[in-house]
């Protein structure tokens, strides 16, 4: 509708209605149609989503409506590529602004999607400004990065569009932040400064809200995902099935006779008949999922193994506007791989791209990580319940199962011993883990000696950067072998062992408190991200997850090598002593003062930049 064209009169009664007080989510999608002329889905039929753009839209609005900032401070909107994301967030910091008369900042992790998020902004109040001019509202500015409003009772509102840079960081303070595509953020420091932009003013509480797809494993939306039971946010999510329109009848004919189907719970897209499943050898069974009483139209359907029949249940008013067409998302799988479908099409999980462990399985007893009742079946062939770790520990000792230690020293991060066992299945199992920072070397020794004296370790593969902690761990009855340390190999070492080529993992992490720093060590570690933002083969040196990774890689590399047979105390070739060489304690400190302050190699002697001072 064009309300430039409208009478006066008309002009009132719609400029009422724009600013009536919303109640439900239904009052939200009708204003949206109404006024921006915009047909968004609302409703969600996955069991695993909890939201839909108008969901979420209502929501919010609901927290600011209500004024509960202070119990919900900010929103995670988790959903699909092609999700509605920008635009649910643009529609609703316009609503935001004129109902409520609220400052808002709009991050963008980039410039391309700043001007995405204006040009949606700037389109909506082209639309209504006929309106709120006739409710008395002052256009004060309307540009590329800001627009601006007086309202009728004198109050500057605004939005303003930032990108993601210390600069843009350090804004005025709003009611409001909207925090667009985080995963792609490139200044991790600037996004942290930004949390500070909303702030209590005019008696609100501020609300944060942060929208991406789920990109990286590692990245600021799994992180943020990762704290939101301490910080308080509340995750919205929907996937591209829950934006799809209803499937039409002629498609999946209601009407046919329907039969059992099979699909497969992972992608790619996958679908068979009941007879074509029986015949599945019994290790491949688990990996599918039965859809009852498919309609006949099901059976030649890509889409059966996301949708199991749900697009089949939807109202029938949910076509058409933005609705997406059951042949459009279709397409949509077939031009995307499965690892990015899964993390970007149904949010299901990260992607794995980057990561140094991508086929590491968390789920326990299905995966690599293994529960204690299961390790005493293991162990014995016997079925106990709520079996301890004590129990486990001693009856590993009665069995006579070896262990072996992993160490990194940590320095500015965390000092690491990962206990490892060798089990008479062939299997390896990761019993423990201590990880703690800030220690002096006093300390480490003490921590070593309580694992020696728990676990007895026949070797002690420690971070051969310091010859003297290593001299002190073989005076104290830890027996730690020289070796050449090699990332590579003890990456490679450890990937042969969570997986190998037929599937089997030989690698199981026993979940205990204390070896939940190895299982999210594991699932975190990841390559450092080049410029064009592709992986690199340099490990990232995140804390509380690297030094992990570290000394798990040390064990790895020396206990089960795959690249050829590698044993600890052999002598490097005097010629290739120069490119082999551990790093010493001084040249990793050195490393490690060059990267703090930004610059190239450090020189000995003393320096400083800024407030960071340090002296060799």
């Amino acid at each position: 509708m064009n309300f430039r064209e409208l009478s006066e009169d008309q002009k009132q009664q719609f400029a009422d209605l724009l600013m009536q007080p919303l109640s439900s989510a239904e009052d939200l999608k009708n204003w949206i149609m109404l006024f921006l002329g915009l047909d968004m889905p609302n409703g969600h039929i996955d069991p695993d989503s909890n939201s839909s753009p108008v969901e979420a839209m209502w929501e919010i609005y609901n927290t600011i409506q209500e004024n509960r900032g202070e119990t919900t401070p900010g929103f995670i909107m988790l959903s699909a590529r092609e999700g509605y994301k920008t635009l649910s967030s643009s529609i609703l910091e316009t609503l935001l602004m004129i109902h409520f008369q609220l400052t808002i900042a709009h991050m963008a992790a980039i410039k391309e999607q700043s001007a995405k998020s204006i040009q949606y902004i700037n389109y909506f109040f082209s639309k209504i400004e006929p309106l709120l001019l006739k409710k008395g509202w002052v256009n004060k500015s309307q540009n590329k990065t800001k627009i601006e409003y007086r309202s009728p009772e004198g109050e500057d509102v605004y939005i303003q569009v930032i990108v993601a840079t210390l600069s843009g960081a350090n804004s005025s303070h709003t009611n409001l932040m909207f925090i667009d595509e985080i995963d792609v953020v490139k200044d991790p420091l600037a996004y942290e400064e930004a949390k500070l932009i909303p702030g209590f003013a005019k008696g609100i509480h501020p609300v944060t809200v942060k929208l991406s797809t789920r990109k990286f494993a590692f990245g600021l939306m799994q992180k943020e995902i990762d704290l939101a039971p301490i910080s308080g946010d509340k995750i919205l999510r929907w996937n591209i099935i829950d934006v799809t329109e209803r499937c039409a009848d002629t498609r999946h004919k209601p009407d046919e006779p329907k039969e059992d189907r099979y699909v497969a719970k992972s992608l790619p897209l996958r679908q068979i008949s009941t007879e074509e499943y029986m015949e599945l050898p019994d290790i491949e069974k688990p990996k599918w999922e039965l859809v009852a009483q498919a309609h006949a139209g099901c059976k030649t359907c890509k889409l059966l193994p996301v949708c199991k029949t749900r697009l089949a249940q939807k109202p029938v008013s949910d076509v058409g506007g933005l609705h997406k067409p059951v042949g459009a998302v279709i397409n949509t799988f077939k031009r995307t791989g499965p690892d990015m479908a899964e993390a970007q099409l149904m949010c299901w999980k990260p992607s794995t791209k980057g990561l140094v462990y991508p086929r590491f399985e968390g789920t326990v007893d299905s995966g690599n990580v293994i529960s204690l009742d299961r390790a005493f079946e293991t162990l014995t062939g016997d079925i106990k319940k709520k079996t301890n770790e004590l129990e486990v520990l001693l009856l590993m000792k009665n069995l006579g199962i070896e262990f072996f230690a992993g160490v990194d020293w940590g320095y500015t991060h965390n000092f690491v011993i990962v206990i490892f066992a060798k089990i008479p299945n062939g299997e390896i199992w990761i019993v423990d883990c201590y990880s703690t920072p800030g220690l002096e070397f006093a300390d480490c020794l003490e921590a070593a000696k309580r694992y020696r004296d728990k676990y007895q370790p026949s070797k002690w593969f420690c971070d051969q950067a310091m010859p003297s902690h290593i001299k002190s761990f073989n005076k104290n009855g830890m027996k730690s072998p020289s070796f050449t340390k090699d990332v590579m190999g003890g990456i490679e070492s450890l990937r042969s062992k969570i997986v190998d080529g037929a599937g089997v993992r030989w690698l199981k992490v026993l979940y205990t408190e204390n070896t939940t720093k190895i299982i999210n060590a594991i699932t975190k570690h990841h390559f450092k991200l080049g410029p064009d933002g592709n992986p690199t083969l340099v490990p990232d040196d995140t804390p509380g997850v690297a030094d992990e990774a570290d000394a798990m890689r040390y064990v790895g590399q020396n206990l089960f090598p795959v690249r050829g047979s590698q044993r600890p105390d052999f002598v490097v070739p005097e010629e290739q002593q120069d490119a082999r060489q551990n790093p010493t304690a001084y040249q990793q400190m050195r490393e490690e003062v060059a990267k703090r302050v930004g610059t190239g190699a450090v020189s000995g002697g003393t320096g400083k930049k800024g407030g960071f001072h340090w002296s060799f």
